[in-house]
């Protein structure tokens, strides 16, 4: 055991290093491309004025500190080509849910699952350290504390921000429709409409309705747009969002009413979202404070009966 240890540590090193001098190849080869953008920044190709743009550009380059310039880089990257040993078709799913998420770091689906392809090599690591220093208990629970932290903390995080997304979007619709409603019945038109609160209003929904716009701009039908919204964040009010602005356009409703409509809507919604979770609360507290709250009140309660009571039983055995 004390050989194959060093081996592996050494056979994991050179691997990481491999990779490292590949990735790094990779980005100092470039092509033709590559080295005539380099000389656009560097501003030999260029007069005097655009100069400083090319400045500007280098400084906005130079911007941001270490992990963003550096480390997100060279993880997607790593994560990308161990990513390339994934199957194609178990992609699909995930890539859904990385748009849902928003593309959280810029993570595509190979590159997620490279990255949790490292944090499972990792968890093993970790375990397999935790149970050399011998199978006791501490031990034993490290391990297993490494291995779920190795296998599951990605999808974890990767289901949380997921949520935290369609929560974020769910909260934000109402005020959404009725910033529409406002520009709709001031004689915008929906399309302007959804420019105009994407440009004003800097939320993930905001994104979302911007995303619809360029689809629109560059020839997608304003029910594919749509379409494309509700399959994208995969949201239910959303979706019924989607369906009455489609059906409102295809019967010629008034866009102002019906996004006033739906507005109220949403918001009975959400009354009875925050009245469901509140209903939830007290089942929620009902484990802690069996565990946390009780034993502490009968260690007050009780406590200071049982050395008098101890005593009370010793006299009367006594006597």
């Amino acid at each position: 055991m004390g050989s194959i240890l060093p081996f592996i540590a050494g056979v994991t090193f050179l691997s990481i290093g491999f990779l490292a001098l590949v990735l790094s190849l990779r980005a100092l080869g470039g092509t033709e491309m590559t080295h005539r953008l380099h000389d656009f920044v560097s501003g030999e190709t260029l007069q005097a004025p655009a100069r400083v743009q090319s400045m500007t550009v280098r400084r906005n380059e130079l911007a941001g500190n270490f992990r963003t310039r550096v480390m997100q880089p060279w993880f997607r990257g790593l994560g990308g080509l161990l990513g390339r040993l994934t199957p194609s078709r178990s992609l699909g799913e995930l890539e859904h849910r990385l748009v849902i998420a928003g593309n959280p770091l810029g993570l595509g689906p190979r590159e997620f699952y490279g990255l949790r392809l490292l944090f499972n090599l990792a968890g093993i690591g970790g375990a397999f350290l935790a149970l050399r220093q011998g199978f006791s208990t501490p031990n034993l629970l490290l391990a297993i504390l490494a291995a779920y932290i190795g296998l599951f903390l990605p999808t974890i995080w990767l289901k949380r921000a997921v949520r935290r997304r369609q929560n974020r979007v769910r909260k934000d619709l109402p005020d959404a429709l009725d910033m529409l409603s406002v520009c709709a019945q001031a004689g915008l038109g929906f399309d302007q409409s959804l420019q105009r609160v994407s440009e004003n209003w800097k939320t993930a929904l905001s994104a979302e309705f911007g995303r619809v716009v360029g689809e629109m701009e560059m020839g997608v039908s304003r029910q594919a747009a749509l379409r494309n919204l509700a399959d994208r964040l995969s949201i239910p009010e959303l979706s019924s969002f989607a369906a009455v602005i489609i059906q409102s356009d295809q019967l010629g409703m008034s866009i102002a009413d019906t996004l006033q409509a739906q507005a109220e809507q949403m918001r009975i919604e959400r009354r009875f979202r925050a009245q469901e979770q509140a209903r939830k609360v007290p089942l929620k507290m009902l484990f802690p404070m069996i565990i946390l709250i009780f034993p502490a009140m009968m260690a007050v309660v009780c406590g200071p009966t049982i050395p008098i009571l101890v005593n009370f039983f010793r006299t009367l055995g006594g006597g």
